[in-house]
């Protein structure tokens, strides 16, 4: 079955700065289709060529990419200690644009790189860097 046809599939990423912290926040995503890798890939492009007009602009752009695929959010708290309800639209409200640009984007890019059967090696495992 083609991973993007398996509901079952899906990827956890914990920030860099997370990955030391017992049931740290983590975010799962789902595989990305062509189409939507292209829509990332187009975020890169834009920026690299100086096509941004601006800070907001590529801030909104990050946040638009870093949103694509993902499904849900775990471990999320406010700094009250209240569990912040999944909506990707706040994503902006719990993580900082280094956060996406730098770790986040990183992660999801390297994740489309696993084949399939890495795919189902490493369900449900978090996307870790080892460094």
């Amino acid at each position: 079955m083609p991973v993007l046809c398996d509901p079952k599939s899906e990827f956890e990423i914990v920030l860099e700065t997370d990955k030391d912290i017992e049931n740290p926040p983590t975010f799962v995503y789902r595989p990305l289709s062509t189409r939507e890798w292209k829509k990332v890939g187009l975020v890169f492009d834009q920026m690299n060529r100086g096509e941004t007009s601006g800070i907001v602009e590529q801030i909104d752009i990050i946040m638009e990419a870093v949103s694509v695929g993902l499904l849900r959010w775990e471990n999320v708290f406010d700094r009250e200690g209240n569990e912040v309800p999944f909506d990707v639209k706040d994503l902006d409200l719990i993580i900082t644009p280094v956060e996406a640009s730098s770790d986040l984007m990183g992660k999801i890019l390297s994740s489309g790189q696993m084949t399939h059967d890495d795919k189902k090696k490493s369900e449900s495992q978090p996307v870790l860097d080892t460094d």
